[in-house]
Formats: C-alpha cells, sequence, structure tokens
C-alpha cells in the first residue's frame, strides 16, 4: 500500500464515521448521566443507613433551646446531638459542630483544634 492508496483510504468515508460517532456521543454523555443518577441516590440511600443502624433517631437528644453551644457534636440545623466522633447529622446530613470546652466557640466537629484558642478538641 503506496501513501496514495492510504490518503485515499483514510480521507474517504467521513460521511459515514460521523453518522456512526453522533449517537454513540449521545449514548455516552446519557450513560454519565445515568450513572451519575444512580450513584447519588445509593450515596444518599446509604449514608442515611449506615447512620440509622450507628445511631437510632430515639438516642439523638435535642440540644436544649437557648442554652450554650455543646462540647459533644450537634447539629446546628435540627439541634440533635451525636455521639463524639461523628460528623454528619443522621437526620439531615448537615456537618456537626461542637464548641471548644475552654473558649466556647463553635468548630466544626471534624476539626482537632479550636480555631480561637488552639485548644484540643474532644475526638
Amino acid at each position: 500500500m503506496d501513501l496514495n492508496e492510504l490518503l485515499t483510504t483514510l480521507t474517504t468515508g467521513w460521511g459515514d464515521r460521523l453518522a456512526i460517532l453522533v449517537p454513540l456521543g449521545l449514548l455516552g454523555l446519557v450513560g454519565l448521566y445515568a450513572a451519575y443518577l444512580v450513584m447519588g441516590y445509593l450515596k444518599s440511600s446509604q449514608v442515611g443507613l449506615e447512620a440509622e443502624a450507628v445511631v437510632g433517631e430515639a438516642s439523638l437528644p435535642a440540644l436544649a433551646s437557648g442554652g450554650a453551644p455543646s462540647t459533644e457534636p450537634y447539629c446546628p440545623v435540627d439541634g440533635l446531638r451525636h455521639p463524639a466522633g461523628s460528623v454528619f447529622c443522621a437526620r439531615c446530613e448537615a456537618d456537626l459542630v461542637l464548641a471548644c470546652p475552654d473558649c466556647g466557640t463553635v468548630n466544626g466537629a471534624a476539626s482537632t483544634t479550636c480555631t480561637s484558642c488552639g485548644e484540643r478538641l474532644a475526638a
């Protein structure tokens, strides 16, 4: 096969190639979107199941209204206290916060030290 035949083979038939690439590209995009939806559903359902298995709704006492911030992790959205080491709310999946025992500054539950005074927070 010489160079002229190779160039002729490569340059002819682009209409057929594009005719198959467009539907395959659309199918790929639809497939990615479907995978995104399935993974989002599985994430939300598994997080909820795992949280309920570890922490039941009955064992989540509400934060006293008007009281000082708790040194235990609690949800600022619905006011539920969680066991030490929890990072996300079992009910609404919001990030939990906890107060520094030394200065009372509210920090994220994943923080290991207070952002204000540097005090080590309970794990």
